[in-house]
Parts: structure tokens; C-alpha cells; sequence
């Protein structure tokens, strides 16, 4: 299972319909085992792999506002570029998502407990 958490576009004009995602890898009991890149084509890929393994989508999203995660799905590639898409319009970029990590690294606080 994938879990998309961010997404960034190609730079050049020319290539906007174009764009990278950013995903967790979970294995079956949701556990994060690791992060990469896909680009949009390589995910295209990797859903049509899961519709012939499984009959399911193995790709999931967080959109901004939401509690819920929901799933990603073939027709969501229909739009011509990503923040025209369902999902990956709805996904923070590479840099508000370093923000969040960097927020988050900022409010942590370890202590030693007795």
C-alpha cells in the first residue's frame, strides 16, 4: 500500500501536465516501511499492477482539511495536469510538506521519565 503525502510539479511550462509524487510505503498492518518518488506515469503503473493483482487500488491520500484518507483511483489520472486532478491537486507541495516536518521536529520535546 502507498500513501501519497505530497506532490511537485516539473518547473518548465511545456511539462506541466507532468509531476512527481511522494509517498510512504505501509506494509499490511499500516506500518510506514519506507519513503520514495514516483512520477505520475510510474503511479499510473503502479495502480494498473494492483488493479490486475488485487481488483483494488494500492494507492490512498490525504487531502488537505481531511481526517480521512481516501482512496486514489485510474480515473483521477483523467485530469490534464495535477492541480487539476482529483487528489494530487489536493496534496501540499514538497515545500509545505518540509514545513510540516520541520514544524513538527521544532515542537518536539523528549524527556526522561522516571
Amino acid at each position: 500500500m502507498f500513501m501519497a503525502i505530497a506532490v511537485e510539479s516539473l518547473r518548465h511550462p511545456k511539462n506541466r501536465s507532468e509531476y512527481k509524487v511522494w509517498y510512504l510505503a505501509l506494509n499490511d498492518n499500516d506500518e510506514v516501511i519506507g519513503l520514495g518518488v514516483k512520477t505520475k506515469d510510474e503511479v499510473i503503473q503502479s495502480l494498473f499492477e494492483s488493479y490486475r493483482k488485487t481488483g483494488r487500488s494500492n494507492w490512498r491520500a490525504f487531502l488537505k482539511g481531511s481526517e480521512r484518507s481516501c482512496e486514489i483511483d485510474l480515473t483521477d489520472f483523467i485530469a490534464r495536469n495535477m492541480y487539476e486532478n482529483t487528489h494530487f491537486g489536493n496534496l501540499p507541495t514538497l515545500g509545505e510538506f518540509q514545513k510540516t516536518l520541520e514544524s513538527l521536529s521544532l515542537n518536539l520535546e523528549l524527556r526522561i521519565v522516571a
